[in-house]
């Protein structure tokens, strides 16, 4: 369904600043608080795996970004962030949704923090490129990512970026600890995971 520009927000022929005014003029505080939450959404047989589906959360919290845990076939998965885009459009507001994702390019199922690849591309962890040392070989890695990541409806890489933490029993840290280089020296590259 085409929905018609009626708002100034809605017009990217206006700057920024402009319709970001106008849209938080026109959202209720509990459409702002929506914003605020990030909550795990699935997907197939296992549309709910926190208890409220993708749906409910958006009809009943006015929530707009979601973390896609599991996985589908690439249709499966931009099948999904096309209905979750028609929910969003059909709203007041019109407000789109956000879908991220948890590294998905493991070798490993560990879910927060990494997924098996499954339709994607098998890449080593992020512990295995740093130890290669070969900054144009995480360039492909990320380019890979983004390419795969967009064209199933993914926006948000839940990647690590840098971790600089001594203990702790999380991911990055937690292996670094049990046998990879001691995480003393940051990478001299600069991380982005903007898609």
């Amino acid at each position: 369904m085409e929905h018609a520009v009626t708002h100034p927000y809605q017009d990217p022929r206006n700057s920024v600043t402009e319709r970001v005014a106008d849209l938080l003029a026109r959202m209720s505080v509990e459409e702002k608080a929506g914003l605020l939450f990030h909550h795990v959404i699935g997907i197939g047989d296992r549309p709910a795996p926190a208890g409220r589906t993708a749906e409910e959360m958006m009809s009943e919290s006015q929530m707009s970004h979601f973390n896609l845990l599991g996985s589908g076939s690439p249709r499966q998965m931009a099948d999904l962030h096309n209905h979750v885009q028609q929910l969003a459009a059909d709203t007041r507001l019109g407000i789109p949704v956000t879908l991220s994702t948890d590294p998905r390019h493991a070798f490993t199922d560990n879910p927060g923090t990494a997924m098996l690849a499954g339709p994607f591309s098998q890449w080593p962890e992020s512990l295995g490129l740093a130890a290669v040392g070969d900054a144009d070989l995480v360039r492909r890695y990320a380019d890979t990512v983004r390419r795969e990541y967009l064209a199933v409806g993914l926006r948000v890489a839940l990647h690590p970026q840098i971790d600089l933490a001594r203990g702790g029993p999380g991911g990055g840290a937690g292996r670094a600890r049990r046998g990879g280089a001691p995480p003393t020296r940051p990478t001299t590259g600069r991380p982005h995971n903007a898609l």
